[in-house]
């Protein structure tokens, strides 16, 4: 375990010139990490679902939809590790362990954090593994209601994962003071 950061990024009887990169920066860019995770998370589903669906969608472009999906797909299961693995290492910064964390609210909002994001992980999962494959099968043999069914059910996955990602974010903001 590194040790928890000082409030200062550097210490006061140093000069500017001779700051050298150390323990305050590697969990400056932990944090980073984790801010850009999250970005990368959320920024792109509102953007799949508030722009790159609706335009698809009105040009009547099903596959535009499936290709950036995928594409999503892959820089999305990007930014959920690093979600989980730089929130581990916050975790541990702050001298606690996954054990520690329902002994405390801060604790709990944590852990709360966590099981929305595995969760979502699973959603995820579903959604690219079984429901979408299902729709393009559905539209590809000529039925539209079968379709419009696994539509319907991948609209309930996307609005779990944005509602979660929202809560997790929400929480995130509650555990600074």
């Amino acid at each position: 375990m590194l040790p928890r950061p000082a409030c200062q990024t550097r210490p006061p009887e140093r000069a500017p010139a001779q700051y050298a990169v150390g323990v305050d920066d590697l969990w400056t860019l932990v944090r980073f990490g984790h801010v850009l995770g999250v970005t990368l998370w959320l920024g792109g589903m509102i953007v799949m679902g508030a722009v790159v669906v609706p335009v698809a969608r009105a040009a009547g472009d099903r596959a535009l939809i499936t290709r950036a999906a995928r594409r999503f797909g892959a820089l999305g299961g990007v930014a959920w590790v690093l979600i989980l693995v730089t929130g581990f290492g916050l975790i541990d910064n702050r001298g606690l362990s996954v054990a520690d964390l329902p002994d405390s609210e801060y604790g709990q909002r944590v852990l709360a954090k966590l099981v929305l994001m595995i969760a979502m992980g699973v959603i995820v999962a579903l959604h690219a593994a079984w429901q979408g494959p299902r729709v393009s099968r559905a539209q590809e043999a000529g039925d539209e209601e079968s379709a419009r069914r696994w539509q319907i059910l991948g609209a309930v996955f996307d609005s779990a994962l944005l509602l979660g990602s929202l809560v997790a974010l929400w929480l995130a903001v509650s555990l600074v003071p």
